[in-house]
């Protein structure tokens, strides 16, 4: 892993920082007085310890949290314990995460709802998601949530993946494998241990490659699911969760208007020839 670079121009102002790296740890040396600690995960393209510049969707972080007035650090873990960090106050911010239906449990305290620990920020972008099943699978569109009992599923342990799917998953009467990641997930469906996962194509497609499995071998189910917004979850546990939401909230509106995720997109396509 090398230093991440961290460029943008923002009311005419030109930024940079340097991201450094502490074993999973990136931290960034804003110049400002407060920190806020986040818990993410290796979700490629997107975001990863082994993306161009930790990918395009780490450095929109970073800049919004800087420009909150805080300096980032991002600790990757794999997702269940990122929650846990995060329900349990260990940490600020969960990010990126999905939308979260009021009725999601708590990964940590029984009986609980995951929104009695977690608050939303403003969404700042979107991804879709989608059923994926293996290519020589009768199924060949997405089945409606009803019918998912009639499957074996497969999904990341501690992600939300869409409130209709989630309320049926957390009913039950669905056959659940849960993975570690999103990698694990894919093999899941490639060695027949489920008959679909659920995951966005993107992250399926990026992993596929890299572990060269043929992109033939499984299909993306039509329609999508939903396009899920991407959010700051932050822990109502950290004393400061209230002044960061608001914060981090104005930033977030201020950078839509100035359209910074397409200025670090090109940005990245100029530095990383991955994304050419």
């Amino acid at each position: 892993m090398t230093q991440v670079t961290l460029e943008y121009r923002l009311d005419n102002q030109n930024y940079s920082y340097t991201g450094m790296w502490q074993g999973a740890t990136l931290s960034f040396d804003g110049g400002r007085e407060r920190k806020a600690v986040v818990a993410t995960l290796d979700w490629p393209p997107y975001i990863g310890r082994q993306e161009c510049q930790g990918g395009w969707l780490l450095q929109y972080m970073a800049a919004v949290i800087i420009q909150a007035g805080y300096n980032p650090e991002f600790r990757f873990l794999p997702w269940a314990r990122a929650v846990r960090m995060a329900e349990l106050g260990h940490v600020d911010i969960l990010a990126p995460e999905y939308e979260i239906e009021a009725s999601a449990p708590s990964d940590v305290v029984l009986g609980n709802t995951r929104l009695q620990h977690l608050a939303l920020s403003s969404p700042y972008a979107h991804t879709p998601v989608h059923y994926i099943s293996a290519a020589n699978s009768e199924l060949t569109q997405a089945p409606a949530p009803q019918s998912l009992s009639d499957y074996a599923v497969g999904v990341v342990r501690g992600y939300q993946n869409a409130p209709e799917v989630d309320k049926v998953l957390d009913g039950g009467r669905v056959i659940v494998q849960q993975a570690i990641d999103d990698s694990q997930n894919l093999q899941l469906l490639l060695s027949g241990r489920v008959n679909l996962i659920v995951a966005d194509p993107l992250v399926i497609n990026t992993l596929a490659q890299r572990q060269n499995v043929a992109s033939d071998s499984y299909r993306v189910l039509q329609p999508a699911i939903t396009e899920q917004p991407l959010y700051f979850a932050l822990s109502t546990a950290r004393p400061q969760w209230q002044r960061l939401m608001l914060e981090t909230n104005s930033e977030i509106a201020q950078m839509q208007k100035q359209a910074l995720r397409t200025q670090l997109m090109s940005r990245l396509k100029q530095a990383c020839p991955a994304y050419n």
